[in-house]
């Protein structure tokens, strides 16, 4: 790998890692464990691998055209996009920064591996689920019994 075809990968790396998700513009989609992988070939093509939250997201298309727009941006030559079926997202790829500001921002939950939910207005545990549906393909509808809030929880990605 020649020096510019090293500067051009971190680069193009670089300008992917910073996607934005268009339903959480304040995180990337490194952030929410969306991205996994992104190779750069000496030859200029970059082939970027996702793991999306659920198949079918409507966002999805634009997620894929934002990463395209970004690597061509910084240097690069062909780009292909691929949805990975493995491995499967879980909110657990979420990190923890990001975690904080879906809570504080954006008043959404995340189920822990225990099942557990706590409420992200009041920091209240009795929450208690009302539908499988929420507002988006991603989440689910509770109520938190402490606050009297509804709660939105990232649900664990449908495959």
């Amino acid at each position: 790998m020649t020096p510019s075809t090293r500067t051009t990968a971190a680069a193009v790396r670089a300008a992917v890692t910073a996607v934005r998700d268009p339903e959480y513009p304040d995180l990337t989609i490194e952030d929410l464990g969306i991205l996994e992988s992104v190779d750069v070939g000496t030859d200029g093509m970059v082939a970027v691998g996702l793991v999306p939250t659920m198949l079918g997201c409507p966002a999805l298309k634009v997620i894929e055209s934002d990463v395209a727009a970004a690597a061509h941006g910084a240097g690069a030559g062909e780009v292909e996009v691929t949805f990975l079926a493995r491995p499967a997202w879980t909110p657990e790829r979420i990190r923890p920064e990001a975690r904080s500001l879906l809570a504080r921002e954006y008043a959404i939950a995340i189920r822990g591996r225990d099942g557990a939910v706590i409420c992200p207005v009041c920091g209240g545990r009795d929450v208690q689920p009302r539908s499988e549906f929420g507002t988006t393909l991603c989440r689910s509808l509770a109520w938190c019994a402490s606050c009297r809030n509804p709660v939105e929880v990232v649900r664990r990605g449908v495959q």
